[in-house]
């Protein structure tokens, strides 16, 4: 966890080697990672908006939350009405002033 995060194409690949729907640790790790930033690649994870595990749709609230990139309310929007708690408490978290 040292140095500087990995650049988002590094974490992209990892995303795309990770298979469909794609491993719950691969995909915890490089959305912990895209978390650390301010804008980010949306398009290309917001198929993880419908992923089965609700761990990886929480951690997609948090990785997104203070970007600044186009999108990011809508993203919010759909993951708020998630069936899991713990996602949509999280875009609950994420948007209370």
């Amino acid at each position: 966890m040292d140095g500087p995060p990995p650049p988002a194409r590094v974490l992209l690949a990892r995303l795309a080697a990770a298979g469909d729907p794609g491993d719950p640790a691969v995909l915890l790790d490089a959305l912990h990672w895209f978390g650390m930033r301010r804008r980010g690649p949306l398009a290309e994870l917001a198929r993880l908006a419908s992923h089965p595990d609700p761990r990886v749709r929480e951690e997609l609230v948090w990785a997104v939350a203070r970007w600044s990139t186009p999108g990011v309310a809508e993203l919010l929007d759909a993951l708020a009405d998630d069936p899991h708690p713990d996602v949509w408490e999280a875009v609950a978290e994420v948007r209370a002033p």
